[in-house]
């Protein structure tokens, strides 16, 4: 499963690159994110791993692997997510229009066993609505930054 979502972002491309790598700010955009946790490597330098621990509405804890897996200062930045049911590819670029940035994230999801990439077509308005939301959050936020 694939999506795409674009925001444009009314700061300069090294502010918005800022926040993006930043992991103290994640919680005022990210849905549910409450903690990161560091395993190895320099906190989000290309090959280093961590827990994104993410608290449900149920109040059940969500833990999924990260990896750094590409950056462009100012350009790009690129990561994976790992948990037992599925594998995610996230990778945002940012295009500096001069007085604004416009952020583009593609994702793609895998479902773990394959058999669950079925119920991803039911998923994907879902997801892609709520990823929305959280860069609409980011964007007000680097706004006021």
């Amino acid at each position: 499963m694939k999506f795409e979502v674009k925001i444009k972002i009314n700061k300069s491309a090294k502010e918005v690159y800022s926040a993006l790598t930043s992991t103290s700010l994640m919680t005022k955009w990210e849905s549910n994110f409450s903690a990161f946790n560091p395993i190895k490597g320099t906190k989000r330098k290309i090959g280093s791993t961590a827990f994104r621990i993410y608290k449900e509405g149920d109040g059940s804890t969500t833990k999924i692997k990260e990896e750094i897996t590409e950056k462009q200062t100012n350009k790009i930045f690129a990561y994976q997510l790992t948990q037992d049911n599925f594998m995610s590819y996230v990778f945002t670029k940012l295009v500096d229009k001069g007085d604004s940035v416009l952020l583009i994230e593609k994702t793609e999801i895998q479902f773990r066993p394959a058999i669950l990439g079925f119920f991803g077509i039911f998923m994907k308005g879902s997801m892609r609505k709520r990823r929305e939301e959280d860069l609409n959050r980011f964007k007000n936020l680097v706004e006021q930054l």
